[in-house]
This record gives structure tokens, C-alpha cells and sequence, in this order.
């Protein structure tokens, strides 16, 4: 039972140290052209404002002198309230945009799935003797497994591209 245990728990340290690394992309900068930003329109985007402010958003339109954020989230709710809002050309310097995918989400999830049928199998096997205290433990890990898998490969499935705005 010992040589079940080891495997198991070897797997659930590969899935969580492993596989999210190899796939975590690290943040891409790409120089743009005011004019070039019309290729973000209709993504998801974060900006910091002058004043040190977080706002995150969808861009929505690029006009000659603001670009229009329709505005979810902001660190400064009074200044930078919920809604359609006008970002001027003149205080923008960069733009980070969210390019989340799928594939680390689901290779990890299956992973700790696999790792959860281990777990699972451990936990069956442990209820001889009047044991179960690692039944428990065991379960646990077999419900947990893919769920850690899931939010490993969520983390190493957000890829944010900065656009830094040539003046």
C-alpha cells in the first residue's frame, strides 16, 4: 500500500509543479502604432491611468484623440466610475490585453483526474482493518486533485500581451 501511496502522491506533485510551468507564457510587449490599436477593439483590457488607477474593460472603439473602454472594474471608482468611458490619446502609454486559452485547463483537469482514480483507488483499498483515517485523507485528494488541476491550468492559461503606444 505504501508503493500506491507514493504514486500518488508523486503524480499530485507533477501535475502541480509540473505542468503549469511548462506551459506558463511570460508576459509579451509589443510596440504599436496609435493606429494599430484598432486591432484590439473588442478584447479585454487593463490600463493604468495618470493618477496610478486600474481600470479593466473591453475596448470598444479608437477615435482620432480617446480610446472608448466600456469600463468593468476600476480601482478608483469615483473617478473611473462603471460605464462607457473616453481614454485620451495623451495619457496613454500602454495597454495590457488578456489572451486567455483552454489548452493548460484542460490537460491539467484531466490530469488530476487520472491522479483522482489513484486517490480513489487508494481510498477503497484502505477501509480493511478497521483504518480510516487515510480513507478519509485519500478521498479528499481524489476530490481535490481535479480541481487543483483545474485553477494550476487556468493560472498557466493567462497570456497578456502589453501594447506600449509609440508616440
Amino acid at each position: 500500500m505504501r508503493s500506491g501511496y507514493a504514486i500518488g502522491f508523486s503524480l499530485w506533485v507533477m501535475l502541480g509543479l509540473g505542468a503549469p510551468r511548462a506551459g506558463a507564457a511570460t508576459g509579451q510587449e509589443i510596440q504599436i502604432t496609435w493606429e494599430g490599436l484598432v486591432a484590439i477593439i473588442g478584447q479585454n483590457v487593463r490600463l493604468v491611468m495618470p493618477d496610478g488607477a486600474r481600470i479593466e474593460g473591453k475596448a470598444m472603439a479608437l477615435e482620432m484623440d480617446a480610446l472608448v473602454v466600456g469600463i468593468r472594474k476600476s480601482s478608483n471608482q469615483p473617478a473611473y466610475p462603471r460605464g462607457k468611458f473616453l481614454v485620451p490619446r495623451a495619457t496613454l502609454k500602454a495597454v495590457d490585453v488578456e489572451r486567455p486559452t483552454k489548452v493548460w485547463r484542460i490537460v491539467c483537469t484531466a490530469g488530476g483526474g487520472g491522479i483522482a482514480i489513484v486517490f480513489a483507488t487508494l481510498a477503497a483499498g484502505t477501509t480493511t482493518g478497521g483504518r480510516h483515517t487515510r480513507t478519509g485523507i485519500y478521498t479528499g485528494l481524489a476530490v481535490g486533485t481535479p480541481l487543483l488541476g483545474y485553477l494550476l491550468g487556468r493560472a498557466a492559461d493567462r497570456h497578456t500581451i502589453t501594447y506600449v503606444i509609440a508616440q
